[in-house]
């Protein structure tokens, strides 16, 4: 006879289970979700903890980067009906991963958006470490519409929190990452590097290969903003040695950006490759503003191709994706300056000037929203 399981009891395994999902446990946290499906068939039936689990699952699906399951998941959810129906708790949850999915679909101001709903619950959740979550999720988003001020802002308070708890290393190097990151758009290249460097350092010692390569991107960053391209380039293939950074999604990150620091090298056959190589992994991981990106080192670099150069940045545009346009307008002017193509750096000057005064609209926006 199969022994039926408390609906308390599933819901504190769910709990357990999300934990491990926000340490980036990745074996641990499929291993409980195994057992949890089989706990389910159980379990005495109850709305509430089939409906925490579905929430925790779509969590799980961005940790596993199985973006599409995750909008599947929030749609079947279907809590804005609901909602009356619902505890604090559910709501929660439900706008905080409705902002993280539109955040991994780069839409970024829907993903604040659904952040500040959250936020209005995030009171009746007792919890130290999911604030902390929270606030990193939402130093994240900002740091992508250049919000640095308040991306700090944010990534400090989670930091903070995560220093006083040793199991979240990894969440600490993560952290550390986006102030860092920050300083860099601020250009404070000094600080920036070392604290990336301890970001390194950091991930190192948890042992997570995919955040230390992370960490070794984003200090690739670094230095290729300051022209430092030799040591941008070991920083990037750095981060491609790692295996679990290769098999993910940001591994089409590091091989973009090996490629455009080649092509600034001069090093044309070796940039020709990693890019050939980028685009078929961001093919295969359907990572579409990456495609448009690569084309656009393809047209400035490669084949010098005007019509399609244009139609490139058109579709980030279309998009919104400004702080793109602006880095790699600013990036092709450069270029086209160099090569005494006069016309070319002039127009495409001009573009970077205009994509940031995008930006600066967006935020515009944003900050009279905070008022």
């Amino acid at each position: 006879m199969i022994e039926v399981i408390a609906h308390e009891k599933v819901a504190k395994k769910i709990s357990d289970w999300y934990e491990e999902i926000k340490k980036h446990k990745t074996e641990s946290a499929k291993a409980l979700r195994e057992q949890l499906l089989t706990d389910l068939q159980n379990m005495t039936q109850h709305q509430t903890v089939l409906l925490y689990f579905n929430l925790i699952d779509s969590r799980y699906k961005l940790l596993m980067e199985e973006y599409e399951q995750t909008d599947d998941i929030l749609k079947t959810i279907q809590l804005n009906a609901d909602k009356e129906k619902t505890d604090q708790m559910i709501q929660y949850y439900y706008y905080f991963f409705s902002g993280m999915h539109e955040f991994y679909k780069k839409r970024f101001t829907k993903a604040i958006n659904f952040y500040r709903i959250a936020e209005s619950r995030l009171q009746h959740i007792p919890n130290e470490i999911e604030r902390a979550e929270f606030n990193y999720q939402v130093a994240i988003a900002y740091y992508e519409i250049r919000q640095n001020y308040f991306a700090m802002n944010h990534a400090e308070k989670a930091l903070e929190i995560y220093r006083a708890n040793e199991m979240y290393a990894v969440r600490e190097a993560q952290c550390l990452m986006v102030i860092g990151c920050n300083r860099m758009d601020l250009f404070h290249y000094q600080q920036a590097e070392k604290i990336l460097q301890t970001a390194v350092h950091q991930a190192s010692k948890a042992g997570d290969g995919h955040i230390e390569a992370l960490a070794h991107f984003n200090l690739g960053i670094c230095y290729e903003r300051q022209e430092k391209l030799t040591e941008a380039r070991v920083a990037f293939e750095t981060a491609l040695e790692k295996k679990e950074h290769r098999s993910s999604a940001y591994a089409v990150r590091s091989m973009y950006m090996l490629s455009r620091v080649l092509f600034k090298q001069e090093q044309t056959d070796e940039g020709r490759f990693w890019l050939y190589k980028a685009l078929q992994a961001a093919e295969e991981k359907n990572e579409s503003s990456y495609k448009q990106k690569l084309r656009i080192l393809q047209h400035v670099f490669i084949d010098h191709n005007e019509e399609m150069l244009a139609a490139a940045f058109d579709e980030l545009k279309h998009h919104e994706l400004w702080s793109d346009v602006t880095d790699l307008t600013y990036q092709a002017a450069k270029h086209f300056k160099k090569q005494e193509n006069y016309k070319l750096a002039a127009k495409y000057f001009q573009e970077s000037i205009d994509a940031n005064d995008q930006i600066l609209r967006l935020t515009e926006g944003i900050r009279n929203e905070n008022m």
